[in-house]
């Protein structure tokens, strides 16, 4: 199995089992889903430092999508504890 695939194969692995525990917990907030599913992702694709370069661009490119999805969680909960 190549590194790319066994990549692949652990992070669906991670957020299955991530999602399906905060399931099981009763969680319904979907900003909790993201955020969990996130770290599982920073954390498994640090793991693999040694992509080739192509896949390596290919994650750098979802790490953005991911990090301004956290930053627009983080801007929605900060107007909400501001609003009066």
């Amino acid at each position: 199995m190549r590194i790319y695939n066994r990549l692949m194969l652990y992070l669906a692995l991670a957020f299955s089992a991530v999602n399906s525990v905060l399931a099981f917990a009763g969680q319904k907030d979907v900003q909790v889903y993201f955020i969990l599913d996130l770290m599982a992702y920073l954390i498994i694709t640090l793991l693999y430092v040694y992509l080739n370069p192509r896949a390596r661009g290919a994650l750098t490119a979802v790490n953005a999508v991911f990090f301004t999805g956290f930053g627009v969680i983080v801007v929605l909960k900060i107007i909400n504890i501001l609003k009066p």
